[in-house]
């Protein structure tokens, strides 16, 4: 299996690519079976494309603690809520460390580390459900803009 390892236009289209590795499996329906083990969403689309669903970090202190109180209090946590929430509380420690790279944790700890997602899954394929999520190099900032019209 191929995964894009630089950025490039396809008919018009930016892709960002993030590594290119055998993943050791010898089949497509292998691979699937392995994120159905990891427990991470994916869908094969009509033409063929493997999509797949991981957590990773959108914005970096998008809202205060207060805010953040009130918008989970009507909302379920995710199963990997624990290791979020553990993650998000160490992140500026463990992007300093991992910058850059694939990890997985489990509980509250790092239990594996690569730089591309291939790698990783070789690494955790005795874990139980860990948390897969990359750690960006640079904060993450959600900027906000707001259309102003006179009248």
């Amino acid at each position: 299996m191929k995964y894009l390892n630089k950025t490039h236009a396809t008919n018009g289209v930016l892709e960002t690519v993030i590594s290119s590795m055998p993943t050791g499996a010898k089949s497509p329906e292998e691979i699937l079976e392995t994120l159905d083990r990891y427990d991470i969403d994916w869908y094969v689309t009509d033409q063929g494309t493997l999509m797949i669903r991981y957590w990773q970090v959108g914005a970096e202190e998008f809202v205060s603690g207060e805010q953040a109180a009130i918008i989970r209090s009507g909302r379920p946590s995710p199963g990997e809520g624990n290791e979020l929430d553990w993650l998000s509380k160490n992140f500026q420690n463990i992007r300093e460390e991992y910058g850059g790279q694939w990890v997985a944790i489990h509980g509250s700890e790092i239990v594996a580390a690569a730089p591309n997602l291939p790698e990783l899954m070789n690494q955790t394929s005795g874990l139980d459900r860990p948390l897969i999520t990359f750690i960006p190099e640079d904060p993450i900032v959600w900027t906000f803009t707001y259309a102003y019209e006179e009248f």
